[in-house]
């Protein structure tokens, strides 16, 4: 997975920095930040289309990561690596019902199965989109009002119809594919293809979606980033200071206030998958 939780230009905004010199190491380290980000939180506000496997259960399937929505749900009920069984959207209900991501799927009242091929190991498969999104909606993107046109499925330049709002360290959709923009210039767009399990394909003026983060985790990541980047003009050195005001030592790790940002995202349920 290639994507940050902020974009260049307004960590470059932070920094009061105009010159384009620094542009790419600025955008490696947003990229590097919003992994830290992931690693504390203990899941990833990505999106991503995926088939994923899950140890059989009784009528309460806990997932092991953050689920969006459910393309099929099937399950192996005798362990011999054939998933037999195809579930209807009418066996199952993902929880919260009324929230996003969701983090369990319950058999329905009215489904013909007992349980989710209880007691075997890899029991269920899930096809479908995964990660944390903007935590409000199973489709956490927001139209960017631009075009884009690619004539295949592995060119890096894409043309826009306009620049408008679009970034370097913005992940967009065009029809069904996810690309990362690392770069703009004029009306196009230099990206890393077929992003989070999607698939490269040519697109002819098709409309650009960018997909959105809670406000928290940009800011976490903006945060970080900066300091990093002030920090290399004292040598990242822990402790500075003159005669006149003696040593001051300098807080190393996450600083205290990313970590109340992103307290209320720390998954504490489920490992980090």
């Amino acid at each position: 997975m290639t994507h940050a939780y902020a974009t260049l230009t307004v960590l470059k905004t932070r920094l009061s920095i105009s010159a384009t010199a620094d542009d790419t190491t600025l955008r490696l380290l947003l990229e590097a930040v919003s992994r830290v980000v992931d690693k504390w939180c203990r899941r990833h506000f990505c999106v991503w289309s995926a088939t994923r496997y899950e140890d059989g259960t009784g009528g309460r399937l806990f997932l092991s990561s953050d689920l969006l929505s459910v393309t099929t749900l099937k399950t192996d009920e005798d362990g011999n690596g054939v998933y037999e069984n195809t579930f209807t959207s009418a066996d199952y209900l993902p929880y919260p019902l009324n929230g996003y991501p969701k983090l369990a799927i319950d058999l329905s009242h009215d489904s013909g199965y007992s349980h989710f091929a209880a007691g075997v190991r890899k029991g269920v498969e899930i096809a479908g989109i995964w990660g944390y999104g903007d935590g409000d909606s199973a489709t956490p993107y927001s139209p960017a009002g631009v075009t884009a046109t690619v004539a295949d499925g592995t060119s890096t330049s894409v043309t826009v119809s306009a620049a408008g709002d679009l970034a370097a360290g913005h992940t967009i959709l065009v029809e069904s594919e996810q690309m990362y923009i690392t770069a703009i210039s004029g009306t196009t767009l230099t990206v890393v293809r077929a992003q989070n399990g999607t698939l490269g394909a040519a697109h002819t003026a098709k409309a650009v979606s960018i997909y959105q983060y809670p406000d928290a985790i940009r800011e976490a990541t903006l945060m970080t980033a900066a300091r990093l980047w002030r920090r290399k003009d004292s040598a990242f050195a822990t402790i500075i200071g003159g005669p006149e005001m003696g040593p001051t030592e300098i807080w190393q790790g996450l600083d205290p206030d990313v970590k109340l940002l992103m307290g209320p995202f720390v998954n504490t349920l489920r490992g980090f998958a």
